[in-house]
C-alpha cells in the first residue's frame, strides 16, 4: 500500500480528492492533507510518504518551493504538481526539481489516476520477481488484510459499549479511517457503522429478556447515552419497539412452559 499525501489550501478540493473511492483499487492509502507546503514537511518528517500531489499556489509556503526542498534534501518521495493554465510556466519550473506529473486544473479524474499509476509503476514498484513470487505476495497481502478486519472485528465485538469512531479503530490499526471504511466493507460486506449497530442490537435484545434491567440501563450497556435514539435504532432493527419485543419475549417464554 502506497501513502499519498494532498497538498492545497482549497478544502474543497483536498476533500473530493482524498475520499476517491478509485484509490483503493490503486492501493493508496491517503493519509492525509496539507494547506500548504510547511504542513506538508511537517508530515514528510513523521511518516514515509510516496506520493504528494500538491498545487503551486498556496500561502507560506508554495508547491515549487515544496518541491525545491524534497529536490535539494533528497527526500524519497514523488510528487506531482496540480496548477491552473496560466501558472504553466512555474509548473515547468517544478518539473526541473524532479516533480513527476504536472496536472492541470480542474483536474480530471482519469488523468489523475493514470500519472498516479505510472507514478507507481515506475518508480514504486519493486523488483521483477518470478511469477511465484508475485502469487504470494498478493496471498499475504490479502492476508494481512484479513488480519486488520478480523482485529477490527474483535474490538468492536469487545467493545460495542464504548462510544466507537471509525477514525478511532484506524488509528488502532495505522490506516487512514477512509481506507479502513473501504477495506472493511469489502471483506465483510458492511460498513463499519451497519456491522457495529447489528452487534449492539443484538445484544440488546438478549439483555431485555432480563425483565430486571430497564430501557435506559440497556442503551448504555449497548453504547447509546440517549435511551430515545437507541428506541429508534432498535425499532428499525429489529420492527418494534424494545417495550414490544420484551412483552413478546415472556409470551413466548409461556406458551413454551
Amino acid at each position: 500500500m502506497n501513502k499519498m499525501l494532498i497538498v492545497d489550501d482549497d478544502w474543497m478540493i483536498t476533500d473530493s480528492l482524498k475520499h476517491m473511492e478509485e484509490w483503493l483499487d490503486l492501493h493508496i492509502d491517503v493519509v492525509g492533507s496539507a494547506a500548504n507546503g510547511k504542513e506538508a514537511l511537517f508530515w514528510l518528517k513523521k511518516e514515509k510518504i510516496d506520493i504528494i500531489l500538491t498545487d503551486i499556489r498556496m500561502p507560506e509556503m508554495d508547491g515549487i518551493a515544496l518541491t525545491k526542498h524534497i529536490y535539494d534534501e533528497q527526500i524519497k518521495t514523488n510528487v506531482i504538481i496540480m496548477s491552473g493554465f496560466e501558472e504553466f510556466t512555474y509548473a515547468q519550473e517544478a518539473m526541473r526539481y524532479n516533480a513527476r506529473g504536472y496536472l492541470l486544473k480542474p483536474i480530471d479524474t482519469t488523468e489523475l489516476l493514470e500519472t498516479v499509476q505510472k507514478v507507481k509503476e515506475e518508480y514504486l514498484a519493486p523488483p521483477q520477481e518470478p511469477l511465484s513470487n508475485d502469487i504470494d505476495d498478493i496471498k499475504q497481502s490479502q492476508t494481512q488484510q484479513e488480519r486488520v478486519i478480523t482485529s477490527t472485528i474483535n474490538y468492536i465485538n469487545s467493545n460495542y459499549m464504548e462510544p466507537l469512531t471509525l477514525k478511532q479503530l484506524a488509528e488502532r490499526v495505522h490506516l487512514s479511517d477512509h481506507y479502513l471504511g473501504q477495506l472493511f466493507k469489502s471483506v465483510t460486506g458492511e460498513s463499519f457503522l451497519k456491522y457495529l449497530t447489528n452487534v449492539r442490537m443484538k445484544k440488546a435484545a438478549t439483555l431485555l429478556e432480563n425483565p430486571v434491567l430497564k430501557i435506559y440501563e440497556i442503551s448504555e450497556r449497548v453504547g447509546y447515552t440517549d435511551p430515545k435514539h437507541f428506541m429508534k435504532v432498535f425499532k428499525k432493527s429489529h420492527g418494534c419497539t424494545p417495550k414490544d419485543y420484551r412483552q413478546r419475549f415472556k409470551i413466548k417464554t409461556r406458551e413454551v412452559m
